[in-house]
C-alpha cells in the first residue's frame, strides 16, 4: 500500500454509526410509516396518482422487505457485522433512527419494513457542509412535512416549502454508496485516491449534461407528471408529482407480491401499476438501430454470410444499467426466425433453466463485475461488504458522462468508449449465417435490447450464504416461483432475410469432363448440359447406330 492509501485507509476506518447524519436515538419523534399516511391514499382502479397508493409497490417502499436484499444482508452481518448497519441506513432508516440495527433482520419491527417511509424524505433536510451517500440524512427534529409546495392542505399537519425535497441532492444521501473501510482498486489491483464505491448512480448523473443548466433531475424522469390531487378535496394541480418511483426491478416487486401480499391493498391496483410503468420506463431507458447493411433486405445462399451492425444509446442520466452491481446487466439478443421454423440464437441466449445468460463469441453485455484485492492480488467477489476492486465496468455511460477527477474509478473499464466525455452509445456488429432451407425462404434477423435485473449466479450464491434460514428460503422460494426472473425487452429492431436453397449438382460419372453437371429447378426437371465435345448426346445415340448396322 503506498503512504497516500495507507493515510486514505487510516481516515476510512470508520463504522457505520460514525457516519454523518442523524443517529440512532437522537430524534424525540421519529419518523412515521407511511401506512399512517392515509389521506393521501386512494384505491381508484383508473388512476394511480396519490402518492401513498403510487408509492406502495415502488422498490424504496419494499426496500426492507426485497428478497434479495435480505437475503445479501445474512452474508454482509456474517463478514462484517461491525458494517451490516449500514445497508440498513437506506433500506430500513425508520429501524436505523430507532436503534433496531446493531443485530440481524429479526430487530425490525413491522413499521421498520415499510422501507423508506414519506416521513423519512419529507423531514430529510440539507446538511451543511452536504453529506452523500450511505445514507447519511438529516431528518428534521420537527415533524412538518416539506415539499416543493407550501401549501397547507387541509389542516392535517404543517408544510413547509422546500426545494431540497425535489432535488437531486436529496437523492444522493442512498444512491451512492462506498465503503468506509475500503480503498478502492481498478481492475490490475492498483489502488485509487478514494474509497471503494460499490454504486455511484448520483454521481454519474453529477457528471454527465443531465445535471447541467437545463439538464433533467432524478424526479423529472422516475416520477411521471400528471393533474390530479394529493389529498382528498384538496388542491388540484396541473404538476403533481406520481410517487411511482421506477426503475427497471420488476423481480423484486413481484417477489414481494408473492411473498407479503398483504402489502399491497386487496384489488392490487398499485401493483398492476408499477408493473406498467417499469416497463414502460425499460422501453424509455434506450434506443436500438441497424447500422448495417445499408440494404434493408438481405438475400443470402445457404452457408453464406453477412455481417449486420447495431447501435444501442442510452437515453438515461447515469450509467445503463445503475445501481446494485451484482447481476445486473442489459445485453442484446440476436434471433434468426425462418418462415415455418423455431427461432434460432445468433447471440445472447437466456438459460431459464439456470438463470443465466449464455457466452458466445458475439456476446455484447453491459454491466460491471467488482472484486476483491488482498496482498495486492485481486479476484472476484460477490459479497458486497468485502468489495474493494472494479474489474469491469462497460455499461453505458450517459450523454455527456466525464467523470470528476476526484472520481477516476467512475471511468470505463473493459470497453472503450472513447475520450472522455465518453460515448453514451455502443456500436456493435454480428456474423449472420444463412441456415438450410429446400426451398427459397424468408424470415427475419430482430435485435432486443434485454435487461436483467439480477442472475443465476447471483442468487445461487446468495442462496448458499443464506442457507438454512427464512432468508434463504424465501428467496429460493421466489426465484423459483418467478421462473428464474426472465430478462425484460427494453427495444427491438428487426430487418427481413431471404435465403436461398444450394444448388443441386450432378457430375457424369461416365465422362471425363468433371464440368458436366445436372441441376436441379425448383419446379423443372433435371437437365443435362455439357461444356465440351457433345459427349452426353453421342452417349444418347448409340443404341440407333447399333440397330442401324444390324440391319445393315
Amino acid at each position: 500500500m503506498t503512504p497516500f492509501g495507507a493515510a486514505v485507509a487510516l481516515s476510512l476506518a470508520l463504522t457505520a454509526q460514525e457516519l454523518g447524519g442523524t443517529q440512532p436515538n437522537e430524534l424525540i419523534l421519529p419518523p412515521s410509516p407511511s401506512s399512517s399516511c392515509n389521506c393521501h391514499d386512494d384505491f381508484n382502479a383508473q388512476r394511480v396518482i396519490r402518492p401513498a397508493q403510487s408509492y406502495r409497490a415502488t422498490m424504496m417502499a419494499l426496500s426492507a422487505r426485497d428478497p434479495l436484499f435480505r437475503a445479501a444482508f445474512i452474508a454482509a452481518r456474517e463478514d462484517r457485522p461491525e458494517l451490516s448497519e449500514l445497508c440498513l441506513r437506506c433500506h430500513a432508516p425508520a429501524g436505523w433512527l430507532n436503534g433496531r440495527s446493531e443485530g440481524d433482520l429479526s430487530e425490525l419491527i413491522v413499521d421498520d419494513l415499510e422501507g423508506v417511509t414519506c416521513d423519512v424524505c419529507h423531514r430529510m433536510q440539507a446538511a451543511d457542509p452536504p453529506l452523500v451517500g450511505n445514507g447519511q440524512y438529516t431528518i428534521s427534529p420537527r415533524t412538518a412535512k416539506r415539499s416543493r409546495r407550501g401549501v397547507e392542505t387541509g389542516g392535517g399537519h404543517m408544510v413547509i416549502q422546500t426545494p431540497y425535497v425535489a432535488s437531486a441532492d436529496s437523492c444522493a444521501i442512498c444512491h451512492s454508496l462506498f465503503n468506509p473501510q475500503e480503498i478502492g482498486h481498478d481492475a490490475d489491483a492498483n489502488e485509487f485516491p478514494a474509497a471503494y464505491y460499490e454504486q455511484r448512480t448520483y454521481e454519474e448523473w453529477l457528471d454527465s449534461d443531465f445535471s447541467k443548466a437545463g439538464g433533467q433531475t432524478c424526479i423529472d424522469c422516475h416520477m411521471a407528471t400528471v393533474r390530479g390531487d394529493a389529498v382528498e378535496g384538496g388542491d388540484v394541480y396541473d404538476d403533481l408529482k406520481v410517487h411511482g418511483f421506477v426503475g427497471g426491478n420488476r423481480f423484486a416487486i413481484d417477489a414481494v407480491s408473492i411473498l407479503d401480499r398483504g402489502v399491497f391493498s386487496p384489488s392490487g391496483n398499485e401493483l398492476r401499476a408499477i408493473r406498467q410503468w417499469v416497463d414502460d420506463s425499460l422501453r424509455s431507458a434506450a434506443s436500438l438501430e441497424i447500422t448495417a447493411p445499408q440494404d434493408p433486405s438481405i438475400v443470402l445462399g445457404v452457408g453464406e454470410s453477412t455481417i449486420i451492425g447495431v447501435k444501442l444509446t442510452n437515453l438515461t442520466g447515469h450509467k445503463l444499467p445503475s445501481g446494485y452491481p451484482e447481476g445486473r446487466r442489459v445485453y442484446l439478443e440476436v434471433a434468426l426466425a425462418m418462415d415455418g421454423a423455431e427461432k434460432t440464437f445468433v447471440s445472447g441466449r437466456w438459460d431459464q433453466s439456470t438463470g443465466d445468460l449464455v457466452a458466445d463469441p458475439q456476446l455484447r453485455a453491459y454491466d460491471t463485475a467488482h472484486g476483491r484485492v488482498v496482498n495486492g492480488v485481486g479476484r472476484r467477489e460477490h459479497s458486497l461488504i468485502l468489495m474493494n476492486q472494479i474489474i469491469w465496468d462497460t455499461r453505458l455511460p450517459p450523454r455527456g458522462f466525464m467523470p470528476h477527477p476526484s472520481r477516476v474509478d467512475m471511468a470505463p473499464a473493459g470497453r472503450d468508449y472513447g475520450e472522455g466525455p465518453y460515448r453514451h452509445w455502443d456500436e456493435t456488429t454480428y456474423e449472420i449465417v444463412a441456415p438450410e432451407v429446400t426451398t427459397v425462404t424468408t424470415g427475419t434477423v430482430t435485435v432486443r435490447a434485454m435487461y436483467q435485473a439480477t442472475d443465476g449466479e447471483t442468487v445461487r450464491y446468495l442462496l448458499m450464504r443464506a442457507r438454512g434460514t427464512e432468508e434463504g428460503n424465501d428467496l429460493e422460494r421466489v426465484w423459483e416461483a418467478l421462473g428464474h426472473s426472465p430478462p425484460q425487452e427494453m427495444a427491438r429492431v428487426s430487418l427481413p432475410i431471404t435465403v436461398r436453397p444450394r444448388e443441386v449438382v450432378v457430375t457424369d460419372a461416365g465422362s471425363s469432363d468433371a464440368g458436366t453437371r445436372v441441376r436441379a429447378a425448383e419446379g423443372g426437371c433435371a437437365c443435362a448440359t455439357s461444356s465440351g465435345d457433345g459427349a452426353a448426346w453421342l452417349v444418347l445415340l448409340l443404341p440407333f447406330g447399333w440397330a442401324y448396322r444390324r440391319r445393315r
